[in-house]
């Protein structure tokens, strides 16, 4: 490694407008984020540019724009899906569990790899992988074809999706956690219309379900498009240079400890990302039928109580980011034991009006997925993309694991008993979170 990347600008007598163009400093208005990325030893230093590139946050923000509409499109239509092939609970848990055995896929797949080949290929590879899926879906599908083809869409999401992530990490180091709120806010900011204009589009146009999916999939043609346009270049980590602060460190003897701590931590955010992904699917995929089943409403109030959840998620998300602190841990333990008391009321009749109910616990869990991921890639700075797949992965098979053990749950003792047991996921999230926070000393 050269001199002029380890030796700070103020020991040279350079000044700070020097390391400001060299990208050590921050410029005015950046606050500390570009400094942090080297304390926390996310490899070379980008460009002022690359970093605050407005290209580069529209299409991670549209990316997950699409992103959230993928994943309430399948609850949006879980009725007139249901009718369509006559599915009961158990298939229709089973048939949205594998939306997110796709996302795993996807994620754990995109981990490795957005370390090591061209992310432009692989974003736009993956676009595509959604695109033809959608494209494929008509009245003929059968249920499954249906399967296959929720993983397919499933495998190509979460892989753009930690693409973007591995992007936002390395530049912004531990405060991606922040900036991941505001981008990861466009999903909710999606999930929450989406069903409201499906459920209008159904009743007013007699628009199919396939149709939703198929548009969704159209989507992704500007973002293919966009991508070509915007630095996607991966970091590269020569050998020995993994973080600027690790050959000073190799003589701290607690660094040892420190990396046993951040393993530790990655498997418990892991789990907590499991829990988590793994009640937000079941919610967007089994509130509905609660809506109008078990609650006697009509679909507008089924569609509104989906897009409640969601706005309370997009609501959250925003509102983590604005904290005058950055969020971290101890914050998602919080904000996950509300959460459960809301569900459990919410399954148990305690709060009959389920808009209030199901959107208040997605104000509650708004940031906890982008924090989780945020502290994933800071727990391991050297292969972001890895802990990101990880975590994400994890994620995707709690989205995987819970709806299918809660539509199990719901042909056998009735979906409100399924819906209260949502809460039992959220309480190991916060066991994990607590753990994580004890493990990093990450305080909130």
């Amino acid at each position: 490694m050269s001199r002029r990347g380890n030796t700070p600008a103020r020991s040279r007598g350079q000044g700070p407008e020097r390391a400001r163009r060299d990208g050590r400093l921050p410029r005015p208005g950046l606050g500390s984020a570009v400094e942090r990325r080297h304390v926390v030893g996310c490899g070379p230093a980008r460009t002022e540019s690359d970093v605050d590139d407005p290209i580069l946050t529209g299409i991670a923000v549209a990316s997950f724009v699409a992103f959230g509409t993928l994943l309430v499109l399948f609850g949006a239509n879980a009725a007139e899906i249901s009718r369509a092939l006559s599915l009961d609970y158990a298939d229709l848990g089973l048939l949205g569990s594998m939306l997110s055995l796709g996302l795993g896929l996807g994620i754990l797949g995109a981990g490795p790899l957005a370390d090591r080949l061209p992310r432009r290929a692989l974003f736009v590879s993956s676009c595509g992988v959604v695109l033809g899926a959608t494209l494929l879906l008509g009245p003929e599908t059968s249920y499954r074809e249906l399967l296959v083809l929720m993983v397919a869409i499933g495998f190509g999401a979460g892989f753009y999706e930690t693409v973007l992530n591995a992007l936002i990490i390395e530049a912004f180091g531990e405060d991606a956690g922040r900036r991941l709120l505001f981008i990861h806010s466009g999903a909710p900011l999606a999930a929450c219309i989406v069903p409201i204009l499906v459920d209008g589009a159904r009743v007013g146009l007699g628009t199919e379900w396939y149709t939703t999916f198929r548009i969704a999939g159209l989507i992704h043609v500007p973002l293919v498009l966009a991508a070509f346009f915007v630095p996607m270049d991966a970091r590269r980590v020569e050998p020995g240079n993994e973080g600027h602060l690790d050959r000073s460190q190799d003589s701290d003897p607690v660094r040892p400890a420190e990396r046993g701590s951040d393993r530790l931590a990655l498997i418990s955010i892991c789990i907590a990302t499991f829990a988590y992904v793994g009640v937000e699917s079941a919610v967007t995929i089994f509130i509905a039928d609660h809506v109008l089943i078990d609650l006697g409403f009509g679909s507008a109030r089924a569609a509104a109580t989906i897009s409640a959840f969601w706005g309370g998620l997009l609501a959250g998300r925003l509102g983590a980011g604005l904290s005058p602190r950055s969020p971290a841990a101890g914050t998602v333990a919080l904000l996950s034991l509300a959460g459960a008391a809301l569900v459990l009321a919410s399954g148990l009749g305690w709060i009959r009006v389920p808009e209030l109910a199901i959107g208040g616990a997605g104000l509650v869990l708004g940031g906890v997925f982008p924090i989780l991921i945020g502290l994933a890639g800071t727990a391991r700075p050297s292969s972001a993309g890895m802990a990101v797949g990880l975590a994400g992965g994890m994620g995707s098979l709690g989205g995987f694991i819970v709806p299918w053990c809660t539509g199990r749950l719901a042909r056998g003792l009735g979906l409100p008993v399924a819906i209260a047991a949502l809460s039992g996921w959220l309480l190991l999230l916060v066991a994990a979170a607590l753990a994580a926070r004890s493990r990093r000393g990450v305080v909130s």
